[in-house]
């Protein structure tokens, strides 16, 4: 049960979509105008019954005539208002009170999932608790305030019996079944490669099963001993550390492809918005330089997750889309900053080189009682050299001081306040004007590290 809490808390409120969130109608027990109900009168269920198989025409052949059905206005409740919605979010809008409640569900689910956790294999009985309080409050109390209560099962599941599934036993992902419903599609498989007939249907695919287990088996044993053939020198090394001499640890390096585009510098400050570069630089227009699209690199994760390579991209051309990500780098004074990538230089001057430039971004002050900010969510702009630039100023961050991705998304509030709630990121204009007064979010859900489902394997 525990392993599908989370996905129990993603369907329990079908109606949760974006643009048609609210508060619940508040419809009468019946209508006003409805006729009383009376006692059955079994001699009038013949005649009845005789009617419905006229298919709605009487003994004489005449239809029924349709009458209009008066209905009794809709009243919708004036949550706002409430004492109870005012105990929870005081004097916030309510259309701040949505936002802030799908934040509080995206964090409940960040905490359910482990995402960007350091350690997502133990708990203690006070973080279960934690978790089980923060699950019930987001139940009963938000949910209930804008949605109107949740007469379903998942949400009683999620509500009250997430401790005990938690105390029971000890982890998130004891009662997962999807591992095991993965491994139905190589029963299927082997099924459908059967003549699915009689008793011998087992017997085949014992056989199959034992075969693929026996190819899979081989190809192990030559990746082993590829793996050996390789470990020659680490093997030497081992010797030679019970000589007396110190271990020797290779340092993990990432290749380096030396692929990409050369243009000189002169072309790439007429790329929109990289005028100066060569004065960044200190290289005349003539001066060659390779870019490439992508590099790799190992991150760090400040919530000690263990390292892994991302990809970070600088391209027009992704699976037929622009992709051009944000990073985070830590500058000449260990200050963390995060930017844009708009170039990747993989040679400059025909010597090698592995640096980006980036559009510098800055942190500014969030709207007051702002959902996102108090999940954790930074609000960002632009930097600019003066108030009548065009573009935001350029900086040069060498790859060994980039961190991680960062996932930034739009103030879609604010940009909905300039251009109408219609307005996309896309649609808007392109001006000096519109990126002054752009704005931003680091998306502090996205997750980034999650829980293995089978911390086991």
């Amino acid at each position: 049960m525990t392993g599908r809490l989370w996905r129990h808390g993603l369907a329990m409120m079908p109606h949760l979509v974006a643009g048609a969130c609210g508060p619940a109608e508040q419809l009468p027990v019946r209508h006003t105008d409805a006729a009383p109900v009376g006692v059955r009168d079994n001699r009038r269920a013949s005649s009845r019954a005789q009617e419905e198989l006229d298919d709605g025409h009487g003994a004489d052949g005449d239809a029924l005539q349709p009458v209009e059905e008066v209905l009794p206005e809709r009243s919708v409740a004036d949550v706002a208002n409430s004492a109870k919605y005012r105990r929870l979010f005081g004097a916030l809008p309510l259309h701040r009170a949505v936002l802030d409640v799908f934040c509080r569900m995206a964090a409940l689910g960040g905490r359910l999932m482990g995402d960007n956790m350091a350690q997502t294999t133990h708990m203690s009985e006070q973080q279960m608790r934690s978790l089980a309080d923060e699950a019930k409050e987001f139940i009963v109390d938000y949910v209930d305030v804008l949605f109107g209560p949740a007469y379903t099962t998942k949400a009683h599941r999620l509500a009250d019996h997430l401790l005990a599934a938690l105390l029971d036993n000890g982890n998130l992902w004891e009662g997962d079944t999807s591992e095991n419903e993965a491994l139905h599609g190589p029963c299927k498989r082997m099924y459908s490669r059967t003549n699915k007939r009689g008793p011998t249907v087992v017997l085949q695919m014992m056989r199959a099963a034992e075969t693929q287990c026996e190819v899979l088996r081989e190809l192990q044993d030559l990746e082993d001993e590829e793996a050996d053939g390789d470990d020659w020198l680490f093997r030497l090394l081992e010797d030679k550390a019970d000589d007396g001499d110190v271990t020797m640890a290779p340092t993990p390096t990432l290749s380096r492809s030396h692929h990409g585009l050369r243009m000189c510098v002169g072309a790439a400050e007429q790329l929109p918005g990289m005028t100066g570069l060569g004065s960044l630089l200190g290289k005349d227009a003539n001066c060659s330089l390779v870019v490439s699209s992508s590099f790799n690199f190992y991150c760090s994760f400040e919530w000690g997750a263990e390292t892994v390579v991302q990809t970070a991209c600088a391209t027009d051309a992704y699976l037929g889309k622009p992709r051009y990500d944000h990073v985070w780098y830590s500058d000449a004074c260990g200050q963390k900053r995060v930017r844009w990538v708009r170039l990747i230089v993989r040679m400059l001057d025909g010597v090698a080189e592995d640096f980006i430039v980036v559009r510098r971004m800055h942190e500014v002050p969030s709207l007051p009682d702002c959902p996102l900010t108090r999940s954790g969510c930074k609000r960002l702009a632009w930097s600019f050299a003066n108030a009548d630039a065009e573009w935001p100023t350029l900086a040069r961050v060498p790859l060994a001081r980039v961190l991680r991705l960062e996932h930034v998304v739009p103030d879609f509030e604010d940009l909905g306040d300039r251009h109408g709630l219609r307005a996309v990121p896309a649609s808007t204009p392109d001006t000096a004007g519109e990126r002054h007064a752009e704005r931003f979010f680091t998306n502090c859900f996205y997750p980034f590290t999650s829980r293995a489902l089978n911390p086991s394997s």
